[in-house]
């Protein structure tokens, strides 16, 4: 039986609402979501605006979705706004994935199972901005699908306003534009709108930078699987230097595969990211969703790799030193990162496989 795209959408509403559930405030065992943290800080209750007044860790959309939430003045009404504002780009992101499936002749199916039945669409949806970036940098890629490079690059930087990662893969979608002046074009919006937004609040706030972006570069290990090579948190600073010049080891590869399809070769960047960096939050894992969705295929270790991530969260408050390596949640990274390296195997090899087979058809 075909599936339609109401059966989707359904299961992709349904899905979101138990997320919203599963973290809402009220409930006295809630799992843990970023968005209450948020909160708890106690700022947003002051309307005070991020990077104006107070810090903020992320980039400037998400600030402003998180500042826009806390006007409604009281817990519940914060977790319902920033969950309705996530919910919207969801619904968004779920009809773009539709829409290239059926453009590019892959079951809907696939958009089910990643985006609607997948443990960690589930489990970390409403938790931090991750959907709100992946249907933005999807959004992005799916414009320039459609020609429309313009959009495209607006999209690109939007994303990059919710979480600077994509950043990084401007590389791998100029590769893809034909003549030297639209890649330039493309370049000055998607890179100068990020830098007019963020020079702006910089002078505003001398702070800003710091309190935004270096953050982070301060964060010790979380989730990588090289912890098991630097156990010791005074070798961390180390285990940063080696995660720079894996990663870009691991995306030059990417870079100069023989990849074409620009959704497998963002999909391959950004597991490549995800592998080699030394923070990899749960929820990042929902980058990569919707791609897979769109490249029509499950590999088997999938769902091991579902199975891993979903237990990081649901082990983290169980463990007295969760960031240690040896601890359930660490080991459970690291089995994560296994069956992902799988996975892009799996990926790339069947890519392989069926492009040769489509061009001795040809």
């Amino acid at each position: 039986m075909k599936l339609d795209k109401d059966t989707v959408y359904a299961a992709a509403i349904t899905c979101f609402f138990f997320s919203y559930l599963i973290h809402h405030p009220i409930l006295s065992m809630r799992l843990y979501s970023d968005i209450m943290t948020f909160w708890n800080r106690g700022f947003l209750q002051l309307l005070e605006p991020p990077y104006i007044k107070v810090g903020f860790e992320y980039p400037p959309l998400a600030g402003l979705i998180t500042y826009i939430s806390a006007l409604g003045r009281e817990m519940t009404a914060y977790y319902t706004i920033f969950s309705l504002i996530i919910f919207v780009f969801y619904l968004a992101l779920v009809e773009m994935v539709v829409k290239a499936s059926s453009e590019r002749g892959v079951g809907l199916e696939y958009a089910l199972i990643f985006l609607a039945l997948s443990p960690s669409m589930i489990l970390y949806s409403v938790y931090n901005f991750d959907v709100i970036f992946a249907s933005l940098l999807f959004a992005s890629i799916y414009a320039f699908t459609k020609k429309r490079l313009n959009l495209s690059a607006f999209l690109f930087s939007a994303a990059a306003l919710a979480k600077l990662i994509n950043l990084f893969i401007l590389p791998f979608i100029l590769m893809h534009i034909d003549g030297w002046r639209k890649r330039l074009r493309y370049s000055l919006i998607s890179l100068g709108i990020f830098a007019a937004v963020n020079l702006a609040l910089w002078a505003i706030n001398p702070s800003f930078i710091e309190e935004t972006y270096l953050y982070h570069a301060k964060w010790g290990l979380e989730n990588a699987w090289f912890i098991a090579l630097f156990p010791d948190e005074n070798t961390w600073n180390t285990a940063k230097i080696f995660s720079i010049f894996l990663m870009g080891y691991a995306l030059l590869k990417v870079y100069l595969c023989d990849v074409e399809d620009v959704y497998m070769r963002v999909f391959m960047a950004l597991t490549a990211y995800l592998l080699t960096t030394y923070v990899f939050t749960p929820q990042m894992a929902l980058w990569i969703l919707p791609f897979l969705a769109v490249l029509g295929r499950i590999p088997i270790p999938y769902f091991f790799f579902e199975l891993s991530n979903s237990a990081i969260i649901l082990t983290w408050f169980e463990t007295l030193t969760p960031t240690k390596f040896g601890s359930l949640p660490q080991s459970f990274a690291i089995i994560r990162a296994i069956f992902l390296f799988m996975i892009l195997l799996d990926m790339y090899y069947s890519y392989k496989r069926e492009h040769l087979e489509f061009i001795k058809k040809s």
